[in-house]
């Protein structure tokens, strides 16, 4: 026995001991042991366990949370989990599982939360849920269940359903959709809907749900004509064409029974006609699947399944494959093609020529370096590809050419520092994209461009910034962004992004914390200013720094007189300084006003001594007054000379006037 910490890394927080074993190559449970704790969450993500066998969890009844991803799990024995009555969270996703039986979950009574997505299920039992009665969040999307039996959900409180990429062709409402009326989310994209009148019952009840309640797009597979048509933009004679003489009635669905629905559990209602009539086992008969038939063809070493018309699953999880060409050719109609954990080192031109109609790849934990230019050009049908935790260090558009149907491509935990422009352009269909934890610095211009992302993750990266023009703002139909765990740079080249996060808060799903400069360290984005991200705005008004070249106009005579006012409001109160302008300019008008008055009576009276002949030009000497009050003889000035002493005489005035406002009055 080894004990957590050899193995595993433990770490207590808040009275919960969480134990960490991922990818610890554990094949049996008895290899760890763990030290008392009130309560435990196990983490086995990645690892080899390939059976869970009866009584397996007997030694960790105080588990509340437990992580059995990404293994290679084929079997749930029945008992598998008993004594586990704490548990809230189960993960046995990325397994091998095919069938989930009435009695895999026994003993999980107060389960909240069942994460079973990316296994090969084909088939549930009538009552696999039926003892979950605490049971909100349960998730079953890319599996291959092509019908879930009648009263299912039938005490189970269903909140959060994803049912997408299944099988499925039809959701009667007697049985099912009457059982899940408290669904507030309900995913049921990329199926196999049979748009006839036996999808009248759905589109109904659909109609009838609450605007809060958030429900996948229903898209026709079948027939033909309507394949790729929304349901609930279809009216009735578009899918479900009716005779008079015909003895189907229209479904009549009490809007009681539908969205928020009263009946308590258990409850059918007596009076309910609906259209068509619900198939019985004479009318209508499912395609059972099975386990790997005798003789069918599966390369070596992988482990496949076949459910006739959905095409063969190939689980090559670990199994230490080097290169594609280590496999045997495909089996007929390959649909799922997982290869993780394996050490593969480089992706050729030629890998996946024979894998057409793969719907689903999963590379991820190997150790891709490279991958050739157009070595996924033949894999058109392909929706979803895992290369996750690999080696790549640049992305370009050749790498991608021909994923014209991806929906999903999750490349974190790699080395990306750099992405080409036009690398995520060649797939129209791109929905959601997981970048994170990565080393990217920087986003080329335009490359969301065309690209309809409703998700985006580029958290954990090196970004200091990022673009709004021409990238962020490109992401018209984003529901969902990452960006956390930056090391952003809150100065004002972050502007523009905070206002975009403030714009489109909805969208961002966590806390947004500075990294630099060091006075603004681990606080959040969202809670500073402009003069917090930009504070030389403040320190120096009049002369911006260089960075803000580029955002100021150029400076003006009335900048700079703005500038400089703005500049004095720093260090004199306003009141004062709007006063003491007012007087200045008061002063000046009554300077102005006593010089002119001054001027206009001195030519008055000049003019007047002319016209009297007061004054006598031949005389060369007459009397003036100096400026101290005396007498005195002056010679009277030759021509030219006159007009030289009146403007002394007016500037000495205007000097008086200026240094002794108020004496105007007495000139």
């Amino acid at each position: 026995m080894k004990s957590c910490e050899d193995l595993c890394l433990c770490d207590e927080k808040d009275g919960s001991l969480f134990v960490n074993c991922e990818e610890k190559g554990i094949t049996q449970l008895s290899e760890i042991k763990v030290p008392q704790s009130p309560y435990l969450e196990l983490n086995l993500l990645n690892n080899g366990l390939y059976k869970l066998h009866l009584n397996e969890f007997l030694e960790f009844s105080n588990l509340i949370s437990l992580h059995l991803g990404f293994n290679n799990i084929v079997e749930i024995e029945p008992g598998a989990f008993n004594d586990l009555r704490m548990l809230k969270k189960l993960h046995i996703n990325h397994n091998s599982l095919e069938t989930l039986r009435e009695n895999t979950f026994l003993g999980l009574e107060n389960l909240e939360f069942l994460q079973a997505d990316n296994n090969f299920i084909t088939t549930i039992e009538a009552n696999t849920f039926s003892k979950l009665n605490r049971l909100k969040v349960l998730i079953l999307n890319d599996n291959a269940i092509n019908f879930l039996p009648a009263n299912i959900f039938r005490f189970v409180p269903l909140t959060h359903l994803d049912l997408r990429g299944n099988q499925l062709q039809t959701l009667p409402y007697v049985g099912f959709l009457e059982h899940i009326g408290r669904i507030l989310e309900l995913q049921l994209e990329d199926n196999k809907w049979i748009c006839n009148c036996e999808l009248l019952q759905l589109k109904i009840w659909l109609e009838n749900m609450p605007q809060q309640s958030s429900i996948g797009d229903v898209i026709c597979y079948n027939p033909l004509e309507l394949k790729g048509a929304i349901l609930r933009k279809l009216k009735k004679e578009m899918f479900c064409i009716t005779t008079p003489s015909s003895d189907l009635e229209e479904p009549s669905v009490p809007l009681s029974l539908l969205g928020t629905s009263s009946i308590s559990d258990g409850q059918i209602p007596t009076k309910l006609t609906l259209l068509p009539k619900i198939p019985t086992k004479e009318t209508y008969v499912f395609p059972k699947a099975s386990t790997v038939p005798p003789g069918i063809y599966c390369p070596i070493p992988c482990h496949c399944s076949n459910t006739g018309f959905s095409g063969t699953l190939i689980h090559c999880q670990e199994r230490n494959i080097e290169s594609m060409s280590d496999l045997e050719p495909p089996p007929v109609n390959p649909r799922k093609l997982i290869l993780a954990g394996n050490i593969i080192h480089r992706i050729y031109k030629n890998d996946f020529t024979e894998y057409g109609t793969l719907e689903m790849i999963h590379l991820g934990n190997n150790q891709i370096e490279r991958i050739e230019e157009l070595s996924f050009q033949n894999l058109t049908k392909l929706q979803k590809m895992y290369l996750n935790g690999n080696h790549l260090r640049s992305l370009n558009p050749g790498i991608f050419m021909g994923l014209i149907a991806i929906e999903y491509l999750y490349l974190e935990y790699n080395a990306i520092k750099e992405i080409i422009p036009g690398t995520f352009s060649v797939m129209p269909k791109l929905k959601a994209l997981y970048l994170n934890n990565n080393f990217l610095k920087t986003l080329p211009e335009n490359v969301f461009s065309g690209v309809p992302l409703t998700k985006l993750n580029l958290k954990s990266n090196q970004f200091v910034s990022i673009p709004v023009s021409n990238v962020l703002e490109d992401l018209s139909l984003l529901t969902q962004i990452e960006i956390q765990d930056n090391p952003w740079d809150c100065t004002c080249n972050i502007l523009g992004l905070k206002n975009w996060i403030q714009n489109h808060k909805i969208l961002v799903v966590s806390e947004i914390l500075c990294h630099s400069p060091r006075e603004l360290a681990k606080i959040e984005l969202k809670s500073l200013d402009k003069e917090d991200l930009c504070p030389e705005l403040i320190n120096n008004p009049v002369f911006p720094t260089e960075s803000f070249s580029n955002l100021t106009p150029p400076f003006t005579a009335a900048n700079q007189v703005d500038n400089l006012l703005k500049s004095l409001s720093d260090y004199i109160p306003l009141s004062v300084l709007i006063l003491g302008l007012l007087i200045l300019l008061i002063t000046a008008v009554l300077c102005s006003a006593g010089i002119i008055v001054l001027v206009l009576h001195r030519r008055q009276r000049y003019k007047k001594k002319q016209e009297n002949g007061q004054i006598r030009e031949a005389n060369p000497v007459h009397i003036q007054y100096s400026m101290y009050g005396h007498k005195k003889q002056l010679t009277t000035p030759q021509k030219g000379q006159h007009q030289l002493f009146l403007n002394i005489g007016y500037q000495i005035q205007l000097f008086r006037c200026i240094k002794h406002p108020h004496s105007h009055q007495n000139i």
